[in-house]
Order: structure tokens, then sequence, then C-alpha cells
């Protein structure tokens, strides 16, 4: 008998653990809504490719191009480019948004880019703060050997949104010790 009423208490505690985790789980995982505004008539707004995806694929609207030595931005009025080896281009995404306050994004390369082009993107993830409402934009470079041709209305990079941590520095005059301590660049292993 009483292992009959441990295996029903058992039973119900399990059921309400349960039922706990998937109440916390939709508290934390509220959906939200960002404003998002085509710049262009011919933008394309971002949009995942399969249910479930945690990134959204952001596509090319127009180019500028990169000029290292007066350090200007030089529009290029044309509809693909040939990205030279260890080049950058700027890939602009002909949107803007406004992220809720306590999220941000993040722009980040899509892997069959990087796998089968070379191409990443710099400054990687780039960071959108809620209160940036300019146009959105991907710093895109060829590491491979061969040129990448690129086009407008090609999906370039994919953005996650991220709930942002509130965090704070308290500066201190020791830290605890740890097992890494001071090692770094490899000090784990390979």
């Amino acid at each position: 008998m009483i292992n009959v009423v441990y295996k029903v208490i058992n039973n119900k505690i399990f059921i309400l653990k349960k039922l706990f985790i998937n109440i916390i789980n939709l508290l934390i995982t509220k959906m939200i809504n960002i404003k998002i505004k085509k710049l262009f008539e011919d933008s394309i707004i971002p949009r995942k490719q399969k249910d479930g995806d945690a990134g959204f694929d952001a596509y090319i609207h127009r180019f500028s191009l990169i000029n290292n030595v007066s350090r200007e931005l030089i529009d290029y009025s044309y509809k693909t480019i040939d990205l030279n080896p260890s080049n950058r281009v700027i890939c602009y995404l002909g949107f803007a948004t406004e992220i809720p306050k306590g999220y941000y994004a993040q722009v980040l390369p899509r892997s069959g880019l990087a796998v089968w082009d070379g191409l990443t993107i710099l400054n990687s993830p780039g960071t959108i703060d809620s209160g940036f409402r300019n146009e959105w934009t991907a710093i895109v470079v060829n590491v491979s050997s061969s040129p990448v041709y690129l086009r407008v209305g090609d999906r370039i990079c994919q953005i996650i949104i991220k709930k942002l941590i509130d965090f704070k520095f308290k500066e201190v005059r020791i830290l605890s010790n740890s097992e890494r301590g001071l090692g770094g660049f490899g000090s784990t292993g390979n």
C-alpha cells in the first residue's frame, strides 16, 4: 500500500514540476514585436527560411565601396559586384527598425556563404542597439582566394534578436582564483 501511495505522490510531483517548467518557459519566451520600416519600395524585409530557425535572413539592397586611403564610403550604383579576395564592401539592407528597450540585435554571417564562398561579416557579431533608427548594414569581407559575385537581392547575413542583460562593473582590488587563472590564447590545450 505504501508503494502505491509513494508512486501516486511522485507522479503528482512530476506533473506539477512539468507544469511549473512549462509556465516558466512561457513567461521567458514571450513573443515580442519589432517595428520595421522599409526605406525603399524594393527593400526586402528579413525573413526566416524555415519554421524554428533562430535567424532571419537579410537581403542586399545596395552597395558602398570602401576607400581605405580617404576613409570614405563610395556609393556603388551597380546591382552586382565581384568582391575580390581580402576586399570589403558595405551591404545596405534597405530597412530600419525600432527594437524594444531591453533587447538588441546581432548581425551574423550565414554559414553557407562562409563555407562555400569564404564570405563573412566583419565586426561580427554586429550589434544593433534598441535606440538605433538608421538603415541596417553588413560589412562583408571575402576571405577566400577567389572573387565572389554578389548581387542586389542576395541573402547576405542573418539577424538574431537577444534579450539584454542589464549589468554594471564593480571595481575591485582582488579577483578570486580560478583553475584557468591568467592563462589565455590556447592555454587550455589544442
